[in-house]
């Protein structure tokens, strides 16, 4: 019965699950990820963020570049959306006769309790469980913000899971095994995984695997109703669009070598080892001024740069969209000329920076992506019109349990 009643709340079934060989799109990676790679045990990953909403007045950094992300507009949707086994019969609420379970409600309202922690720029030492969660912001406490918060994204969640099953979204076989190996990916093995989920989450990496399946399923739904859009773009709003963001498309290639000052475990070495590696770095800057190869010098000091990646190429805005850790070294590069040399202090190490060249790039080798991204924008504005609409309807009234959900907030913010 617990799993008839699980594949119930994911909306995730035998059926839905197609017998195809589609061939997978493949991964796209740029020079960013290579990047990355060179912050070795720096933990990349951060909380997913749910989107604001389109604001027309304010410029989104790396718009060229971010259409990667428009197929998983439908993960933003709901921060995370956790799609839990309802393992306890606790619950919280319930929409379209779906139940939101006290599982899902714990993990998402620490997820956004986190995320508030990180925007606001508290001491490293405040954590979720000692910070004053009654305090006020905008007149309210942040609390009751929360929890606002965590309840229309999962609102929002149960409506999307709806809506995929209505339109006949399934999962193929293919999707299930790209859910394994994508968490697999993510953690660095199967035991990692299980270690790490259990210990953030609180569940088992299978319940954390039919989460995943809703995400999918919600994704596959998005991507449909994109696909079947009569949304269209003039090449009078492209060329606008190009001429109205110039930095957007300013475009520089660097040379680097990384002077890491990360241990093997990923952690800072001791501030006298820091001082003997910036004096390194500092070394290379004077070889590199008098002409000597970078790759040359990355090899000498035991760079973690490799060979084919010393030379990047990126945009301004590409790198911080999608890794902080880069976003010092963006921003160094963005604020100097072609032919700058310098030294960029990050937190996985020194990186020794050559500008080769910075420019804006045509409009030509632009405009199909520009055109991309306006009619995902223009979708996306459309779609969310939508999602309010849906959360208006009686169908999708959150119905409180009271009782549950006031026990709850009590022991995830205190009195």
């Amino acid at each position: 019965m617990e799993n008839e009643n699980v594949k119930e709340n994911a909306n995730v079934n035998e059926d839905a699950i197609e017998n195809t060989n589609e061939e997978a799109v493949a991964d796209t990676s740029t020079d960013a990820n290579e990047i990355a790679k060179e912050a070795e045990k720096e933990n990349l990953k951060e909380p997913a963020k749910k989107p604001k909403k389109a604001d027309k007045k304010k410029k989104s950094k790396g718009f060229v570049i971010g259409v990667t992300a428009a197929a998983l507009v439908v993960i933003a949707v709901a921060a995370v959306l956790f799609i839990f086994k309802p393992w306890s019969a606790g619950y919280v609420a319930t929409v379209d006769k779906q139940k939101i379970t006290e599982q899902e409600y714990k993990v998402i309202s620490k997820v956004n309790m986190q995320q508030f922690l990180a925007s606001a720029g508290v001491d490293s030492s405040t954590t979720v469980e000692n910070y004053d969660w009654n305090q006020q912001k905008n007149g309210e406490a942040i609390k009751e913000q929360i929890q606002k918060e965590t309840l229309d994204q999962l609102q929002e969640n149960k409506i999307m899971l709806t809506k995929a099953g209505e339109a006949g979204i399934k999962l193929s076989k293919e999707d299930i095994s790209n859910i394994d190996s994508t968490i697999t990916s993510q953690y660095g093995s199967e035991e990692a995984a299980k270690g790490s989920i259990e210990s953030t989450y609180g569940v088992t990496l299978e319940e954390f695997k039919e989460f995943y399946k809703g995400l999918v399923l919600q994704q596959n739904y998005f991507s449909s109703e994109q696909s079947n859009s009569k949304i269209a773009v003039t090449d009078e709003e492209v060329q606008k669009y190009y001429d109205d963001n110039q930095d957007l498309f300013d475009q520089a290639t660097i040379s680097h070598i990384v002077i890491s000052t990360l241990d093997s475990n990923g952690a800072s070495v001791s501030e006298g080892k820091k001082a003997e590696l910036k004096k390194q770095a500092d070394n290379v800057v004077t070889q590199i001024k008098a002409g000597k190869d970078m790759k040359t010098l990355a090899t000498e000091n035991n760079s973690s740069t490799s060979e084919d990646n010393i030379e990047i190429t990126f945009l301004n805005g590409e790198l911080s969209s999608q890794y902080s850790v880069l976003e010092a070294l963006e921003k160094w590069t963005f604020s100097n000329d072609e032919g700058t040399i310098g030294i960029v202090e990050a937190s996985y190490g020194y990186d020794v920076v050559r500008i080769e060249k910075r420019g804006i790039k045509a409009f030509e080798e632009v405009k199909d992506q520009i055109n991309s991204n306006l009619k995902y924008t223009k979708f996306s504005e459309e779609f969310n019109k939508k999602l309010e609409g849906w959360k208006k309807d009686k169908q999708f009234e959150v119905v409180k349990n009271g009782t549950v959900l006031d026990k709850l907030n009590l022991e995830l913010y205190g009195k």
